[in-house]
């Protein structure tokens, strides 16, 4: 039983080597960390404040220390979902509800408990909004936030399109002026303070950890975009040089062939997407055409690390799925009345939906059409996914929970969850899998010297599960416990259906 003190502790362990009292002592464990060759068996780990101090195996002293008792439990890192957007409420939009500010505010109380219920200790919010990041971390339990600071825009580019008509620079005020290409300089804007130097100084500024630009070309625009700026490839490397030269990552937000191939010139570190949409092809031709099979070779063989981000994709085919709000993972990561907002009122975006983009999609213009187009859509991207990790591409873990747009699937953790199932389907490894959620996202985000695996000087960030997640992807949803810094948390007190209880 988990939290159970050892009665008859053994003695005769040596000396802590950091010479730090433990304040807490996890015993009986079976370690899996993404470091070691193979799991360690009848584990412990000794935790001081929020520090993991020493590990190792056997007999041990654990003096006055607190004792839990993990039970031959596996002991994992904590996870890492390094692409979400905290301010968006998944499926909640005012045109559909008359409890839109009830709704969310409720939505977003629950939303760090339920990232933690899923085992996420640490989110990376690539597009950051200074209020939401303040609501978030003052809940009483949440998840370590990092974020990359505002996404770093054109002046002239295609985030001017969804501000309703509002000047870009009012919302993003550490815009890019795209000197390379002609771009625009606003009345009275002073150049050098729309550099690249000065965008990355003003992510700096924000708290940033990391630089988020977009290559969006905006094809599935119903009658095609307004006119809009795309960056030059001189302005992008120019970022990359700034922000390298402060140790932030660049990610690009791309999904087109030529925002790939796009990313393999500008040299940026990550893509915030997969290669989704296929131009010149129908939505539902089952294979790619060559020249997108090449440039998906060719980021594979790259540095470059993609987040593929299939339920980004499921989010928009869940309109189509009647299954999808019955699974019972919905009623512990949202309040009950969100959840009956979803199976309600929220239904009407599916024919807001069709009416749109139908014919972009199908031939018919059923709800029967839709689903039939999306899932072919889905499995040729998951094949591609798959041909991919053949490749040895380098995959990092992120859910884009909650995704904006049409669709409802993208629930704090649990869209996590669902993303995890998503890599398994494709075909990628269990092992792959646990090192993007853990050491590879860790790395690719500057983070391995806190989190990420199991050591000494490490954030005392774990999880306690029931089964080998190495063997099984429902190891993820068998979370005993959560230490967030050092402090356990039984699963139960995350759940909505605790939460509302208590109220």
């Amino acid at each position: 039983m988990l939290g159970a003190a050892l009665s008859q502790p053994v003695s005769g362990q040596p000396a802590l080597r950091s010479g730090l009292a433990p304040d807490l002592i996890i015993v009986n464990a079976i370690l899996l960390s993404p470091e070691r060759d193979a799991p360690l068996e009848d584990a412990w780990v000794r935790v001081s404040g929020d520090r993991i101090i020493e590990t190792g195996s056997g007999p041990i002293d654990v003096g006055a220390a607190r004792i839990i008792d993990a039970g031959q439990g596996f002991l994992i890192p904590g996870l890492i979902d390094s692409h979400v957007h905290l301010y968006h409420a998944t499926g909640l939009r005012r045109r559909y509800s008359e409890d839109y500010e009830a709704l969310y505010q409720d939505y977003m109380a629950q939303q760090p408990r339920s990232f933690l219920f899923h085992g996420f200790t640490t989110v990376i919010e690539l597009n950051a909004d200074a209020a939401t990041n303040a609501r978030f971390e003052a809940a009483p339990l949440h998840p370590h936030l990092v974020h990359c600071g505002q996404g770093v825009v054109l002046s002239d580019g295609f985030m001017a399109l969804e501000l309703g008509g509002e000047p870009v620079w009012d919302t993003y005020p550490g815009y890019l002026i795209d000197t390379h290409a002609a771009g625009l300089v606003p009345e009275g804007a002073d150049i050098a303070a729309h550099t690249p130097e000065a965008a990355v100084a003003s992510v700096l500024d924000q708290g940033g950890q990391c630089i988020k630009l977009y290559y969006e070309e905006a094809l599935w625009w119903p009658g095609g975009a307004p006119a809009f700026r795309l960056p030059s490839v001189d302005i992008v490397r120019d970022v990359v040089r700034a922000a390298h030269a402060e140790n932030l990552p660049v990610l690009l937000h791309a999904t087109t062939p030529a925002g790939h191939a796009f990313a393999l010139e500008a040299g940026v570190d990550i893509l915030a997407h997969g290669l989704w949409e296929w131009t010149d092809q129908s939505f539902t031709d089952p294979q790619p055409s060559a020249e997108i099979e090449s440039i998906a070779r060719r980021i594979s063989h790259s540095p470059i690390a993609v987040q593929p981000t299939v339920q980004t994709l499921r989010n928009t085919a869940s309109l189509f799925d009647a299954t999808l709000l019955e699974d019972r993972g919905w009623t512990d990561v949202v309040p009950a009345a969100y959840l009956g907002y979803l199976r309600g009122d929220a239904q009407a975006q599916r024919q807001h939906f069709i009416g749109m983009f139908g014919q972009m999609i199908a031939e018919g213009d059923e709800a029967t059409d839709m689903a039939a187009a999306q899932s072919a859509f889905l499995n040729r991207y998951e094949d591609l996914i798959w041909e991919m990790s053949t490749e040895q591409a380098r995959f990092l873990f992120g859910s884009d929970t909650a995704v904006g747009g049409f669709g409802w699937a993208s629930p704090p953790g649990l869209a996590g969850y669902w993303e995890m199932q998503n890599w398994i389907e494709a075909g990628i490894s269990p092992a792959t899998l646990f090192r993007s959620l853990t050491i590879d996202n860790a790395v690719a985000f500057g983070l391995a010297g806190e989190i990420g695996t199991i050591e000494a000087g490490k954030r005392a960030d774990l999880l306690i599960l029931r089964a080998n997640p190495l063997l099984d992807v429902t190891a993820y949803d068998r979370i005993d416990m959560v230490l967030l810094a050092g402090q356990p948390l039984e699963r139960s007190v995350l759940s909505a259906r605790q939460s509302e209880a208590a109220r």
